[in-house]
């Protein structure tokens, strides 16, 4: 087995930049996933990409359901790692594979009875309708790999190790953008399968990452040894689930936000859902380097927490923290000069672009409150206590919803309403947030005097 690496010593910086850049090179692999497909099927117009961005929200329950698995596999392995327990680390993998099994499975045959009245319900009419489903019964499979791929990443993170995860999503991407021409416009023979093309490249993308993780874990044996027996045992899924499902959860709200919002573009028309499908993305984009931050500080913080070093751990934060601004307020000044060239990169429709500008001036001004959310989440991810994070994101729901129905359709605001609308919760739930990671650090300097 490799030797697993040491987070508890050595420079906080570089250790975090150390981790980050195989994280983030790994999540931008992933980034540049979804946009492959978007890039490709934008070519068949705004329906397509309609369906694929009503389509792509469920994307969300499955990182709700990887983070409800992956963040408490990650925190106890971490944990386990930093107090040398290598046993307890094994039985965490194993039953977060377990559960990924389960849990994947019954998700995947939920999504494909539910595909027609799940586009329908959130605007897809017409062609997008057709497209839709046909992409969504594919997809809902491809959720049961996602899910496998990300606690197999969640895992290996855990350990310390943040390289293999990014080889693999390299290849898998590398893959995927050979197969969506081919599939997509039936190129070298295939038959032309349009926007399903591009879920069914996806789905054996996935299938491919998910048979490496399996050679090297159970064949070559990195890193850790998973023995027999390979039955539940619940009190390790409860001590997961005690950490991962508040994170899950509040991943889960963020869906609901969502779907909610796609709800409430609807009546404005295609053009208005394809913008937020396409601008939501390069936000996502943007937030990338800071969600590879925030996964390297949950690491570093559980391996820190776990080997009893507070200082270690309140010190990480500040640190990744500051890096994480300056990343976020570059993101916002790139979406003020150039938010045109940002939306024709994938679509050149006047209306698309229109409402496309309006989101991406107004989000981005959230960047660097959405960025200080991630990483005080994942300090709490680290030290096991995630529960703050689910009660910023109820807060900032309940805050949500409570003004989108009444407010705006009061005085009769525009779309743009809904934008700003979101970035004051948004400030909000970060307010809370900051303030309980300050009575919780506070608590630990006490607890070292």
């Amino acid at each position: 087995m490799v030797d697993k690496p040491n987070l508890t010593t050595g420079s906080i910086f570089w250790q975090l930049l150390k981790l980050t850049t195989p994280i983030m090179f790994g999540m931008l692999m992933f980034t540049l996933y979804l946009m492959t497909d978007l890039w490709f099927v934008g070519r068949l117009g705004p329906d397509a990409i309609t369906a694929l961005s009503i389509s792509s929200n469920v994307f969300f329950v499955h990182l709700g359901l990887s983070f409800i698995i992956g963040t408490g596999a990650m925190s106890l392995i971490a944990q386990g790692i930093g107090a040398k327990n290598i046993s307890l680390a094994s039985m965490v993998f194993k039953q977060s594979l377990l559960l990924c099994l389960i849990i994947g499975t019954i998700v995947a045959v939920i999504g494909c009875l539910l595909a027609h009245p799940y586009i329908q319900f959130f605007g897809g009419s017409g062609m997008a309708l057709k497209w839709g489903v046909e992409y969504f019964k594919i997809y809902s499979f491809s959720l049961l790999f996602l899910l496998l791929l990300h606690v197999f990443s969640a895992c290996y993170r855990g350990m310390g190790d943040t390289k293999t995860s990014m080889y693999i999503l390299l290849q898998s991407l590398i893959l995927n953008i050979v197969l969506d021409p081919i599939l997509i416009f039936g190129l070298a023979g295939f038959p032309e399968l349009g926007v399903k093309g591009a879920a069914l490249a996806s789905l054996i993308s996935q299938i491919y990452g998910v048979l490496i993780y399996v050679y090297l874990v159970f064949i070559r044996k990195q890193h850790i040894h998973l023995k027999r027996p390979w039955s539940l045992n619940f009190d390790i899924i409860k001590k997961s689930l005690k950490i991962g499902l508040p994170s899950g959860l509040a991943y889960f709200l963020l869906t609901v936000n969502l779907l909610i919002t796609y709800r409430i573009i609807g009546p404005y028309g295609i053009p208005a859902i394809a913008s937020f499908g396409i601008g939501f993305r390069i936000i996502q984009a943007i937030y990338l380097p800071t969600v590879a931050i925030s996964e390297a500080i949950a690491a570093m913080v559980g391996q820190n927490y776990g080997a009893n070093n507070p200082d270690r751990v309140i010190k990480t934060f500040w640190i990744g923290w500051r890096i994480s601004s300056v990343i976020m307020l570059v993101g916002t000044l790139i979406c003020w000069i150039s938010p045109e060239f940002l939306i024709h990169i994938f679509t050149k429709d006047p209306e698309v672009t229109r409402f496309g500008v309006i989101y991406l001036k107004i989000s981005s001004l959230a960047n660097i409150v959405v960025g200080t959310i991630l990483i005080v989440s994942a300090v709490f991810q680290g030290i096991g206590k995630t529960y703050p994070s689910l009660v910023g994101a109820l807060l900032d729901n309940i805050l949500f919803i409570s003004i989108i129905f009444t407010l705006p359709v009061y005085f009769e605001w525009g779309i743009a309403s809904l934008w700003w609308i979101k970035l004051g919760t948004a400030v909000m739930e970060m307010s809370l947030c900051l303030i309980w990671l300050r009575s919780h650090f506070n608590a630990m300097k006490k607890a070292i005097q």
